[in-house]
């Protein structure tokens, strides 16, 4: 449509649309123009949700982005198993592995491990301990700096 085409070619440095009338113009211009202007605001929406996209992959290492989410995914896993139970049903354990990361070494963080788990009646040595194994070599994520205006 001329309305997506027009918002297309002004999306280049801002959020800026351009909007064209209507070829023909005639007594059903109402609707067309309203059509022209859902598809011009989605054309848009489209862009700024790249942009934003894109944004996250600059700030952040992806590789280091899904070693994270690997991670948290087998620690979920694990504390179902430690616990018994399925992640909805879970105490309320919180590992922080940026706090991890902070600590001095390993028995610092092994005995951080050991008082987030104070609750749970299974043995966790050997989940402590793998770990730990995986953190290793990891790196602290920053928080995402946020550009001033």
């Amino acid at each position: 449509s001329e309305a997506a085409a027009a918002a297309a070619a002004g999306g280049g440095g801002g959020n800026r649309v351009f909007f064209q009338s209507p070829r023909g113009g005639g007594s059903s211009g109402g609707t067309s123009r309203e059509d022209s202007v859902s598809a011009a605001a989605a054309v848009v929406q489209v862009q700024q949700r790249r942009h934003q996209q894109g944004k996250v992959t600059v700030k952040y290492d992806r590789k280091e982005l899904r070693k994270r989410l690997v991670l948290e995914e087998w620690i979920v896993e694990q504390l179902g198993q430690l616990y018994g139970c399925e992640e909805e049903e879970m105490p309320e354990v919180e590992i922080d592995i940026d706090d991890l990361l902070d600590a001095a070494n390993e028995e610092e963080r092994a005995l951080k491990l050991q008082e987030t788990l104070v609750d749970c009646y299974k043995p966790t040595e050997e989940f402590i301990k793998e770990l730990l194994t995986r953190i290793r070599g990891m790196r602290k994520l920053s928080p995402p700096q946020k550009k001033s205006i």
